[in-house]
């Protein structure tokens, strides 16, 4: 037998007596098998021996030995975790939990930074034509090691219990008819939330019931699903996603395969920070759709090289090409600039591409007859006129396609703000007319022309930057150049204050996994928390384009302007950690200053179901689970008997106040609202006429520093449902 073959074989007998070991301690950990840590900690033995055998494979291929003093370092810090990961239910501490996956969370980023680094000589002095498969096992050993916890602190949200459900039906009943297994609640397999179809769910003709969403991925997922069951589907999904980092590697070597080492920079970034890292353990379509794009793309280069079809390219262009529209109709719009890329780059002959832009027409064409004699709609639950670009007005387009990058919820440079970077990558690939801008404009602007103006274009209970994240491999090789000049004071400051930035809300997304499906509301989880414990509106100061507001554009301009000029800040060059601290430090002074400038700044806006107006009562509107939120005007019911207070910040000592609010009336007498400075009683409002918002003006008060503003409801108590008043927001006009 050979050395690598032999060499193999003693690595998956390593693997399995790990897997064993992990497996006999799961039954033996005295913890509760519903505790946070019980999945990680059996996973441990799993883990441990899977990073020892990618370094060794690394070390004997020609990558660097990891220093045995940092390696001795975490197994020590790793066992005195796992002892206070034991003993915690017995300390009885507040945020130990918290404290401890964070601390576990470091362990691994450190691991991960420096077998990273260890793996550089792998690509030589030129990208190699295919990058080892140590940098696809890296992640997926990441991944792998998020999943008990993420697992056990979400459930499936959004439309990740749907394909799971059409995962269920496929691998037991072998069809994707849903009614049998809403009716037995299959759904208890994989989540404790009842399930129910989604509103205007396809309906067979004989009364099946099915789901809007495609079966390709469910596909995919059904035989892992089968044999592993939720766990089984979400292994897959990390495998898919740690395919997607090593694709994006792969790629690197057609536009920048003279940089080695800053490839490995942003393959880092692409595969470690979110986004990809928040959709490694979950279900969502655009992780796969993006990885057949990347595949396309590199097959579509190779072509470009070589001006020879055969079965690779069948395979690795014109597979992606027609599987994008059967995982999602509205891939169409991918797939189709795929395939004019294609013409435009083959040459001669032009017989393949008309041949595959026929079977494209096939697939298409299939797919909406399949659709309209199965569910009398060949767009399922969408219409025609969605795709009419005219019925949106420019403002729409304006906010949705900031909002995919800038929005604080939904947004990618939110969600992981090192993507900053881009706004200097970007100008500097266009000072260079680089090829790779015309590939990302050419792939995405047709997707996002009609993405970006319709409400959905922050996902709708999804991770941020859902729905262009099939763009996230090239934009992340837009960074290559960039990460080239990286030698300036400036650049080495934002590198630092972006990373540190972006390591802390990593370490918030992975251990609070929920806080990243945020509410269509405006704020986020992150902002609400701060606005309830700050009691200040924090969120005014960040862009939302669910809700927009002088932040939503004035970030954009911001951001271009100073990004770039702090990257290309003259200076000495050389210094490391100077620069370094003093980008971490001014990260820090922004921190604290934006609270107390959201305190100082005069109120103008009150969004009144916002988390730092305190409420003796009541409920959000919309029901925080209504599907799509955007068609609703969002507001706070105050019923009879209760009252918020609003905090102001004055500005001035003079104001004319704005009420939008609307009648719920539920019985039939007289409600009032009361608007008090504090004690003093400013105004009251007696509505008439039931739903229907009114836009009530308050004339000028005299109004004092100290004073909070409270809205309080009166009125009759009979039997039954009080009535009520949804209050949407207050206006401050200062004089």
């Amino acid at each position: 037998m050979s050395p690598r073959p032999r060499e193999a074989l003693a690595t998956g007998g390593v693997l399995a007596l790990a897997a064993a070991a992990s497996i006999f301690l799961s039954t033996r950990l005295p913890l509760a098998p519903d505790d946070p840590f019980h999945g990680t900690l059996a996973l441990l033995p799993l883990l441990l021996a899977g990073f020892h055998q990618l370094h060794r494979w690394a070390v004997r291929r020609g990558g660097l030995p990891l220093p045995a003093r940092g390696t001795a370092g975490e197994v020590v810090v790793l066992g005195l975790l796992g002892v206070l990961a034991l003993a915690r239910p017995h300390l009885g501490l507040a945020r130990t939990d918290e404290v401890v996956a964070a601390a576990l969370l470091l362990v691994l980023g450190y691991r991960v930074v420096r077998q990273t680094i260890a793996l550089r000589p792998l690509l030589g002095s030129r990208l190699p034509r295919r990058p080892s498969l140590l940098f696809l096992f890296l992640p997926f050993l990441v991944y792998l090691a998020l999943l008990p916890w993420s697992a056990r602190h979400r459930q499936p949200d959004g439309d990740e219990p749907y394909y799971l459900l059409i995962t269920h039906s496929l691998a037991y009943d072998f069809d994707a008819d849903l009614t049998n297994n809403y009716r037995a609640g299959d759904w208890r397999h994989y989540m404790d939330r009842p399930l129910a179809p989604q509103p205007g769910d396809p309906v067979g003709q004989h009364g099946e019931q099915y789901s809007r969403h495609n079966e390709a991925l469910p596909m995919l997922l059904a035989l892992p699903y089968r044999l592993g069951g939720k766990t089984g589907a979400l292994v897959t999904m990390a495998l898919v996603a740690a395919l997607l980092s090593w694709m994006t590697l792969r790629l690197a070597r057609h536009y920048q395969p003279g940089l080695p080492v800053e490839a490995l920079a942003v393959y880092g970034l692409a595969a470690f920070a979110p986004p990809l890292l928040l959709y490694s353990y979950q279900v969502w379509v655009e992780v796969p759709a993006a990885l057949l794009v990347a595949v396309a793309l590199d097959r579509l280069h190779d072509l470009k090289e070589h001006r020879t079809w055969g079965w690779k390219q069948w395979l690795g262009l014109g597979l992606p090409i027609l599987l994008l529209p059967l995982v999602k109709i509205r891939f169409l719009l991918i797939a189709a600039p795929l395939l004019a890329m294609a013409w435009w780059y083959a040459g001669r002959p032009r017989r393949p591409i008309l041949l595959l832009g026929a079977l494209l027409v096939a697939v298409a064409g299939g797919i909406l007859l399949y659709n309209h004699f199965l569910y009398a709609n060949p767009l399922k639950i969408h219409s025609w006129q969605e795709l009419d670009l005219h019925q949106y007005r420019w403002l729409s387009y304006l906010a949705g396609g900031l909002g995919i990058f800038f929005d604080a919820a939904f947004g990618l440079f939110a969600c992981a703000p090192v993507w900053l970077l881009l706004l200097a990558a970007v100008p500097l690939l266009a000072v260079r007319r680089d090829r790779l801008l015309l590939d990302l404009a050419a792939l995405t602007l047709p997707y996002l022309l009609i993405v970006a103006p319709r409400n959905e274009w922050y996902g709708g209970w999804s991770p941020p930057f859902r729905y262009a994240l099939i763009a996230l491999p090239l934009l992340a090789l837009t960074l290559i150049p960039l990460f080239a000049r990286r030698d300036r004071p400036g650049a080495r400051a934002l590198l630092a204050g972006l990373g540190a930035l972006t390591l802390a809300l990593t370490l918030v997304w992975v251990i609070s996994p929920g806080w990243t499906y945020n509410f269509a509301d405006g704020g986020s989880y992150v902002l609400d928390a701060l606005n309830d414990r700050l009691g200040v509106d924090l969120a005014r100061l960040f862009p939302s384009s669910v809700r927009p507001r002088a932040a939503t554009w004035l970030w954009p301009p911001l951001t271009l302007l100073l990004i770039p000029l702090l990257w290309w800040l003259p200076g000495r060059r050389g210094g490391v950690w100077k620069p370094a601290f003093a980008g971490v430090a001014g990260l820090l002074l922004l921190a604290a200053a934006l609270p107390a400038v959201a305190a100082r700044l005069p109120t103008r806006v009150v969004e009144l179901e916002d988390s730092q107006v305190f409420k003796s009562g009541g409920h959000p509107h919309p029901d925080l689970w209504v599907i799509d939120r955007t068609r609703f005007q969002g507001g706070w019911v105050l019923r009879v008997g209760e009252w918020m207070r609003v905090p102001v910040n004055p500005g001035g000592k003079r104001v004319r106040l704005t009420l939008y609010a609307q009648l719920i009336r539920n019985q039939p007498v007289p409600f009032r609202l009361e608007v008090k400075a504090g004690d003093r009683l400013l105004a009251v409002w007696q509505p008439s006429r039931p739903r229907v918002w009114e836009s009530v003006e308050l004339a000028p008060f005299e109004w004092r520093a100290d004073e909070p503003l409270t809205l309080a409801a009166y009125g009759e108590h009979p039997p039954g449902e009080l009535n009520a008043a949804i209050l949407d927001r207050i206006e401050l006009d200062w004089m």
